[in-house]
């Protein structure tokens, strides 16, 4: 972003910068009126609690998360099932995703 200050989009493809809080906040922190403002949308990848808390600061606009519990879960039924003898499950098994804003950050991570 500071490389390219007309920027008015930036999506990390993985949650890693936010997982080091402080050096990302202070990282973002400079943008933080173009996020709010939304002249500037900055979505991260993931949906861990460090991250939905660096949303609710304003250093995000979104995060969208996969849902690993989720596939782990779907992968060990369809390898009982398929050991078993039952059909191997639809390629691909989709399993969602969690699309979080700062408006439903306290609900939108599945359970």
């Amino acid at each position: 972003m500071a490389k390219n200050p007309n920027l008015d989009a930036f999506i990390p493809t993985g949650g890693f910068p936010q997982f080091l809080p402080d050096a990302n906040r202070a990282a973002v922190a400079p943008y933080k009126d173009k996020i709010a403002s939304k002249a500037l949308a900055l979505v991260v990848a993931d949906t861990l609690p460090v991250q939905i808390d660096q949303m609710k600061e304003g250093l995000s606009l979104g995060q969208v998360g996969q849902r690993p519990f989720e596939m782990g879960y779907k992968t060990m039924i369809a390898l009982k099932d398929m050991k078993d003898g039952k059909a191997p499950p639809a390629d691909p098994t989709y399993t969602g995703l969690d699309v979080c804003t700062p408006q439903t950050a306290d609900t939108c991570v599945a359970k």
